[in-house]
């Protein structure tokens, strides 16, 4: 029973990451939008998608390429629920890949 009991904490450890990991997979965000310029607070990229929302890239995360206005583009992305932003244009993202339409 005590090396039963002595298994747990050892499961936890190693299962426990890669529930994380799992969840973050389902958290991407897969969409098609138009790369717009703010000239909100001194300027900013965002990605207005086609799902009516807003898409902040979070700080450095868009590629020099891609920061053409209306250019369109397919997205996929991670919401970035930590990172805190004077935009509020929509949902800050990190892009995980990004390709012109």
């Amino acid at each position: 029973m005590r090396r039963t009991l002595g298994l747990i904490p050892f499961a936890l450890v190693v299962i426990a990451p890669d529930c994380q990991t799992n969840h973050r997979q389902m958290d991407i965000i897969k969409v098609d939008g138009t790369m717009t310029f703010s000239n909100l607070e001194g300027g900013f990229w965002l990605i207005k998608g086609d799902d009516g929302k807003g898409y902040d890239p979070a700080a450095g995360g868009l590629p020099a390429e891609f920061q053409k206005e209306g250019l369109r583009v397919r997205m996929e992305a991670v919401p970035r629920p930590d990172v805190a932003s004077i935009h509020m244009v929509g949902v800050i993202v990190e892009i995980k890949n990004i390709e012109p339409l």
